[in-house]
């Protein structure tokens, strides 16, 4: 499989800046549940909980040097025996992400970042929002106003969802989703319970409603022909994603021994050429890969932050924060912002736009 198509999608549809460039990437993921999936209870992890997948990155004119190493390691101040430099090591015991933010070696961390230049690059992934969003995309009524329709009737659809989420686990577990085998008892159920939850003030949700009954006869084809069950069967096209958003990049890998059977075995294939450069390595013996970690760690924080927080209630909450927090911040997402100049490709990910929306408020918020 060529996927030659995919690329020039993603550089001129998709909009990603840049991608042509050397770039080195150094990666580590956090929240890899390995296959999310849905049990009698629910799901097997916590939906909350993105998996995200990045770390730190370099132009090819702006790689960090080993002195450039040597004084970020030195300046954790840790423990002669600490071998390998953890997430652990710079939370210290933090709770959440306002907490994280004021940690001493959190602060030397975005420091260095943000004097250095590097980047931070990042791919998230909603685990709940992409179970769901194939019942949109499986009705071609859904793609009549473009992508932006269809993103939106996906909004709409999972924060309904997200409030009545014992309500709808009930049918999807109760159907083997995302497994249908009865298209007309599951098109019927889900129009039912649209129906029951007086949604008629919300257009796109009565748009759904009324489009989706006309699949009582037809088939959502994104729901058949999969396993029961199982939403994510694994995270490698993750990783294939970016390697065909960036082929011109160096890409470095923590070791994760089911994804690089994965891409040993395809990732050629699946580019359609040789060129292509990754590896995977033991973080023991890449530092770089342990400030990913860190990255990472920092990211995941941030993310559960903005995924609970109401929007309303985002400016409000970053008002109070004290001076040494503001500063933090700041420096952090001028960070995040540097690194989108760079390229756009930096962050990518698969969320609602009201997940994306508040990501915006943070990277928009004046901490002047």
């Amino acid at each position: 499989m060529d996927c030659s198509d995919i690329y020039n999608f993603i550089s001129s549809v998709g909009g990603v800046t840049n991608i042509e460039k050397k770039y080195i990437l150094y990666y580590d993921e956090t929240n890899n549940p390995r296959t999310f999936k849905i049990t009698d209870d629910g799901f097997n992890v916590n939906e909350h909980e993105f998996f995200i997948l990045g770390g730190i990155g370099f132009e090819a004119d702006n790689f960090a040097s080993t002195d450039d190493i040597d004084e970020l390691f030195d300046a954790f101040l840790l423990q002669a025996n600490v071998t390998e430099v953890k997430f652990k090591h710079i939370r210290n015991n933090a709770q959440d992400f306002l907490a994280l933010i004021s940690k001493p070696k959190v602060a030397v961390l975005i420091e260095w970042l943000f004097e250095k230049k590097y980047l931070i690059h990042y791919s998230y992934v909603d685990n709940f929002y992409y179970t769901i969003v194939d019942i949109v995309d499986s009705m071609e009524e859904s793609w009549s106003g473009g992508q932006g329709l269809n993103r939106v009737l996906k909004n709409s659809l999972y924060s309904l969802i997200k409030e009545h989420r014992d309500l709808f686990l009930s049918l999807l577990i109760e159907m083997d989703y995302p497994n249908i085998k009865n298209h007309d008892k599951f098109v019927e159920k889900l129009v039912d319970l649209l129906g029951s939850l007086n949604i008629n003030d919300d257009f796109y949700l009565e748009f759904l409603r009324k489009i989706l009954k006309s699949y009582r006869e037809r088939k959502l084809t994104l729901l058949e022909n999969n396993e029961d069950r199982i939403a994510i069967g694994d995270y490698s096209t993750f990783y294939i994603n970016l390697v065909i958003t960036y082929p011109n990049a160096n890409h470095i890998f923590d070791h994760e021994l089911y994804i690089e059977e994965i891409l040993d075995a395809n990732l050629k294939e699946i580019l359609g050429h040789e060129s292509i450069k990754y590896k995977f390595v033991d973080s023991k013996d890449e530092r770089l890969v342990q400030v990913s970690d860190l990255i990472i760690g920092i990211l995941r924080y941030w993310m559960d932050f903005l995924e609970l927080v109401n929007i309303k209630n985002l400016g409000e909450i970053l008002s109070k924060i004290s001076e040494s927090q503001k500063n933090n911040l700041k420096k952090f997402q001028e960070i995040l912002l540097y690194s989108l100049e760079i390229s756009t490709g930096f962050k990518h990910g698969i969320g609602s736009n009201d997940f994306e929306l508040k990501i915006s408020y943070f990277l928009e918020y004046n901490f002047s």
